[in-house]
């Protein structure tokens, strides 16, 4: 197919940077039926297909003036690939709105833009050492706004010049912008959780296999992330029902067991209190004397945990029951009286 056949918002070329500039004599190669408006020679990024834009290596800013996009997330994306090919990451910064809200206008920085507030490092009650700085106070930039009548974003101003070193081809797969895992990663690591591998010899494996922990193409941090965000996916129906369900599953290994709790109006766990069968005997014995100690807060909820307590014939502490609370309240008293009814 010859370069004037060819649609003008198909037109790519390949998706690496290397691929790129050796496949620039047939991407442009432009036909005036090819060009936009008959006779502008403008690349137009396609939303649905962000990443196959065209030939980023050997852009200019005057090319880069030209461009167009369908949306703001298409130029991020525009932007996002053109920083991986050089080196740099990028962050989105200010936008500004018209009288009806809309976005009219956004900008993109280098992610090494701006400075550190000055109010960190002249902290008198700070215990922790400082870490690495980061910002350099990079101008590089890419500023576009939308042309209402044309219902496109075009380039106002674009920045290409770095006060800082970019960081190296075989290294910037590891910056936040461009790190991810794979599908195939994540399938290897649930394979191995579910086979009670743990997380650090997973992670030992995988960086093994692949050659060093520049070849993964995630960090240990983006593992154990994951490890916990699966975790939390599997308890179906929130924490609450798998708190109960799992308190259900207990009773019914253990005859004594006891599990009281209380739901809102709003359909929340609100006080729940519990005690297997071993407690319950230690209760009936050694009730002389309890403790009502609930100063403990250290669950994510901030709930206060309520543990009941005594002493038994060898004057050793035994625990009689516990208790998740949500108010501290006559009606928790009542509760911990007729627990046992």
């Amino acid at each position: 197919m010859s370069a004037s056949e060819m649609d003008p918002l198909a037109e790519e070329l390949n998706n690496t940077c290397d691929s790129e500039a050796e496949g620039m004599s047939e991407g442009s190669e432009w036909s005036e039926e090819g060009n936009v408006n008959g006779s502008e020679s403008v690349d137009m990024v396609i939303e649905d297909d962000c990443t196959d834009y065209g030939d980023v290596i050997e852009l200019t800013p005057e090319s880069i003036m030209w461009k167009l996009f369908r949306s703001e997330d298409a130029a991020y994306e525009f932007y996002k690939r053109f920083g991986k090919c050089y080196g740099f990451g990028i962050r989105k910064a200010d936008f500004g709105k018209d009288d009806s809200g809309r976005v009219i206008r956004r900008r993109f920085f280098c992610n090494r833009a701006g400075l550190r507030d000055p109010k960190h490092y002249n902290r008198l009650d700070r215990r922790r050492e400082h870490k690495p700085e980061t910002r350099s106070n990079c101008e590089a930039k890419l500023s576009i706004y939308l042309d209402v009548e044309a219902t496109v974003w075009r380039v106002r101003k674009v920045v290409m010049e770095h006060n800082h070193d970019l960081t190296p081809a075989g290294m910037i797969h590891m910056m936040p912008n461009f790190r991810n895992m794979t599908d195939s990663s994540k399938a290897q690591i649930n394979g191995m959780q579910d086979h009670g591998i743990t997380t650090s010899k997973i992670l030992g494996y995988m960086v093994g296999h692949a050659g060093g922990y520049s070849f993964v193409g995630f960090t240990k941090k983006d593992a154990y992330n994951y490890v916990q965000r699966t975790k939390r996916a599997r308890i179906m129906d929130g924490d609450s029902n798998a708190t109960i369900g799992y308190l259900e599953g207990k009773a019914t290994l253990d005859p004594m067991y006891a599990a009281r709790y209380l739901v809102t109006e709003e359909r929340m766990l609100a006080n729940m209190f519990w005690a297997d069968g071993g407690s319950r005997i230690d209760y009936q014995f050694f009730d002389y004397v309890i403790a009502f100690d609930s100063i403990y807060k250290k669950n994510k909820d901030k709930r206060p945990l309520v543990i009941f307590s005594g002493l038994n014939n060898h004057k050793h502490t035994t625990i009689f029951r516990f208790g998740l609370l949500m108010y501290e309240n006559l009606l928790t008293n009542k509760i911990s009286q007729h627990f046992d009814k």
